[in-house]
């Protein structure tokens, strides 16, 4: 047969053998793929010791060994990886910055403490990581945020009685006066040592109190606290979302160090059940539970047990409220916390975690809105007169009749409306008004909209600007009424119409 013969059946086959052969095998990752050969099972062996699963890429993202190609050498490199550690020889791990390829220092994620603004995550530890040994390396105090009566403190000192900030520059840390003006019964003025002085008073170890902790450092309450606090330490995250999420640590503990929890004189031994009068924080104690979950209260005698022992106790992070501290004429004194720079939506994960509690996060599909009425009939708070107060009710409810709207009536006695009901009330609105005062401030809680807005009745001649300022920082409307006369010309509930509107 000439070789120019065509070719029969039997040669056609062969090549086309050969032509099949080839491609499984150039492309032998693939055809594995296709027939559900698991790679790292193979550990770079030939096909004798095939096993059978899905693809597996390691926890480094590369390939098993013996399944990477040329391409993945030239990106990443021959590089050892172990968790934890950045991928490399092993030398890059003891270089110092400037040093090196890349001019990188090596920090492993267990070390990391201030290099180069880097901090150690707070909460990222064990029950082995409570005691510090420092040896003649004492950790200085850090000046994390400040503004005059709000400041982030890393690394402060408790012992016998007394808080100390170690520093060797006196320039790294504002005039103490802006940081804490307030003494009581909780502990006198702080004291700003030299390290030395620290090495000798405290030794070369002490115990620490870890993740972040809040501190009201004046003896009498104030409504504002939870938001002081929260608006000076949410300042650490500018990148807070709209739907509140955020990379900050959760504060573990909020000190009343002047405060004792009870305020009565202790119970006679024979009758040690009956009811105690607790102290008021300022704020509703479940508002605390529900808006802050992960945060216990503590009280003077948790604050002495610490000063009673005799090892140093250093706050990993401390954020410090002081009011005295804070105070400008004609400014409300948490005015000071809302110079700090700060994310459009900061208060988001508060009021998130309010409206979840209550089931009032995920917004409902309906036309009609909420408008809540607060008010202190009954109460010695201030007040509109009985015959006023029953006008504005009326007028309130003639208007959610015709427009289709909830009104709810909320009294600030808790024994005519429970915490609940009253909290639920205002999560849901979209107008909150009452007469001037306080028991306003939970208006914070209203959902966000074009529309929520805090209506604040004030008597003629007089206005304070405590509500507004809160109010506008968050993102709500507010409205200032002036003079009861309103009451009775409907102009109140023309102004919820053009809220509204």
């Amino acid at each position: 047969m000439r070789w120019t013969a065509p070719l029969d059946r039997r040669e056609i086959g062969f090549i086309l053998l050969c032509l099949g052969t080839y491609f499984v095998a150039y492309n032998i990752e693939i055809t594995l793929q296709v027939l559900g050969i698991d790679a790292a099972a193979t550990k770079g062996a030939v096909l004798s010791r095939l096993g059978v699963g899905s693809t597996v890429i390691g926890d480094d993202g590369r390939k098993p060994a013996g399944w990477r190609d040329s391409l993945e050498l030239d990106i990443f490199g021959t590089w050892q990886w172990f968790r934890g550690h950045v991928a490399g020889d092993g030398t890059e791990r003891s270089q110092l910055t400037g040093s090196g390829r890349h001019g990188a220092q090596w920090v492993a994620l267990k070390d990391i403490e201030d290099v180069g603004g880097l901090q150690k995550p707070f909460g990222d530890s064990t029950v082995n990581d409570v005691l510090q040994n420092w040896g003649d390396d004492i950790p200085q105090t850090r000046l994390v945020n400040h503004a005059s009566g709000y400041t982030t403190l890393d690394n402060v000192y408790l012992l016998n009685g007394s808080v100390y900030l170690v520093t060797d520059s006196g320039n790294t840390l504002p005039a103490m006066s802006t940081i804490l003006s307030s003494t009581g019964a909780g502990f006198k003025e702080w004291q700003a040592i030299s390290p030395q002085e620290g090495r000798t008073i405290f030794g070369k170890s002490g115990s620490t109190i870890r993740g972040v902790s809040w501190m009201h450092a004046d003896s009498t309450p104030d409504n504002f606290t939870l938001f002081a606090l929260w608006r000076t330490y949410s300042s650490l995250d500018t990148s807070i979302t709209s739907s509140g999420t955020t990379s900050l640590p959760l504060p573990r503990r909020l000190i009343f160090p002047h405060n004792t929890f009870f305020t009565d004189p202790d119970p006679n031994v024979e009758a040690p059940y009956r009811k105690r009068q607790r102290f008021d924080t300022g704020f509703h104690p479940y508002t605390a539970k529900a808006a802050f979950p992960f945060l216990s209260v503590m009280y003077k005698q948790d604050w002495e047990d610490y000063h009673a022992m005799t090892v140093p106790f250093i706050f990993e992070r401390l954020v410090i409220a002081d009011r005295s501290a804070a105070v400008k004429a004609g400014q409300p004194a948490y005015a000071s916390a809302l110079s700090l720079e700060s994310s459009t939506h900061w208060w988001e994960p508060v009021r998130k975690n309010m409206a979840q509690y209550l089931g009032e996060y995920e917004v409902k599909k309906r036309s009609k809105k909420d408008i809540t009425y607060i008010h202190n009939q009954g109460t010695s708070g201030a007040k509109l007169s009985d015959e006023d107060h029953n006008i504005l009710v009326k007028s309130l409810q003639n208007l959610a009749w015709k427009e289709g709207h909830e009104i709810n009536i909320i009294s600030t006695e808790l024994t005519h409306t429970n915490w609940t009901t009253r909290m639920t009330g205002i999560v849901k609105s979209s107008i909150v008004l009452g007469v001037h005062g306080n028991h306003l401030l939970d208006g914070l809680f209203m959902r966000p909209s074009p529309q929520s807005t805090l209506l604040e009745l004030f008597p003629a001649n007089t206005f304070v600007r405590d509500r507004e300022l809160a109010v506008r920082s968050v993102g709500l409307q507010y409205r200032a009424l002036r003079d009861t006369r309103y009451v009775r010309h409907l102009g109140i509930v023309n102004a919820v119409v053009d809220a509204l509107s």
